[in-house]
C-alpha cells in the first residue's frame, strides 16, 4: 500500500512538472517542443518505480 502511494506521488509530481515545462516551452520557444525530452527521460523512471512497487524486482525465497 505504501509503495503504491509513492508511485502515485511520483506520477503526480511528474505530470505537474511536465505541465509547467509545457507552459514555459509555449511561452519562450514554441517552435521546438523540448519538454518531450523530459517526458522521454522520466517515463522509464516511473515505469521502473511502478515495477518496484509491484514487487517485480524482489527475489522469491522458494529456491532457498
Amino acid at each position: 500500500m505504501r509503495r503504491g502511494r509513492s508511485v502515485r506521488l511520483h506520477l503526480i509530481v511528474a505530470l505537474f512538472g511536465l505541465l509547467v515545462l509545457i507552459a514555459v516551452n509555449a511561452i519562450f520557444s514554441s517552435r521546438y517542443p523540448w519538454w518531450l525530452w523530459v517526458l522521454v527521460a522520466w517515463m522509464p523512471l516511473i515505469a521502473a518505480h511502478t515495477a518496484w512497487a509491484k514487487g517485480l524486482f524482489e527475489r522469491s525465497k522458494e529456491g532457498s
